[in-house]
């Protein structure tokens, strides 16, 4: 798995978060994520992996007190001016292998496959367990990732999609089995009177089997599973792993 691919990736007009469709799915997912969190005003949260904070905002204007964090600048300058008149969403750059909270959040999230991206699974483990320090006792942690077992069930195939901003982009997946599992998504953006921007998207394969035992390994107890934000998991599936876990009250 390449070592440096995100920053080639997470950048504009590669990849962004903000964009009108992602904007126009937040509400519906944010919604998901307030009940699956019991969320109520004042409770915080920690919204790892954030983007330019479309989730965090919506949340914030429900009551949360919100902290956001990504590893993309550029992301979260957006973030922070759109929250400008939210005192209670702060947003903050680093790295989610290094989180530097202990007891102080009621729950994390963690969306739409923001995990699973680094070379090595103990670096997974990092994030899971730095997830469970920063959870007090009893908090609720959500993740939402692509279903390695549905990927293999259906296969990959290339895809074209039209943006808002008028590019076309072009994802061609493929994926591998063995020990270590992986997505490997190639994205072509081919944008008007603009050449061409190339790059990959690289994520550890996740089944519910295996999220499950990296959960437990880091100290977080799994309470349930969906196939999409919001939706009962269901044979057939969408193609989406959202789990809920609990840090438990006493060690």
């Amino acid at each position: 798995m390449s070592r440096d691919w995100t920053g080639q990736f997470f950048r504009e007009p590669i990849f962004t978060p903000g964009a009108p469709e992602a904007e126009a799915a937040a509400p519906v997912e944010a919604a998901a994520a307030l009940k699956a969190l019991k969320l109520k005003p004042g409770s915080r949260l920690l919204d790892l992996a954030c983007g330019t904070g479309r989730h965090s905002l919506l949340l914030a204007r429900r009551g949360a007190v919100v902290l956001g964090v990504d590893k993309t600048a550029s992301y979260l300058r957006q973030a922070r001016q759109a929250a400008k008149k939210l005192p209670n969403c702060r947003f903050a750059l680093g790295d989610m292998r290094r989180l530097p909270f202990k007891d102080e959040f009621d729950a994390v999230m963690n969306l739409w496959t923001s995990f699973g991206y680094f070379s090595k699974f103990s670096d997974d483990l990092k994030v899971l367990k730095g997830v469970a320090r920063a959870l007090k006792p009893g908090g609720l942690f959500l993740i939402d990732l692509v279903d390695f077992d549905w990927v293999k069930k259906h296969g990959t195939r290339r895809r074209w999609d039209l943006r808002a901003d008028g590019a076309y982009v072009l994802q061609d997946s493929v994926w591998s089995g063995g020990r270590d599992p992986k997505i490997v998504n190639a994205w072509i953006v081919l944008r008007p009177g603009k050449s061409e921007l190339r790059s990959r998207f690289v994520a550890r394969g996740y089944n519910k089997r295996r999220l499950y035992d990296a959960l437990r390994r880091a100290g977080l107890k799994p309470v349930r599973s969906w196939s999409g934000l919001g939706a009962p998991l269901s044979p057939g599936g969408s193609g989406r792993l959202v789990v809920l876990a609990r840090k438990p009250l006493f060690r």
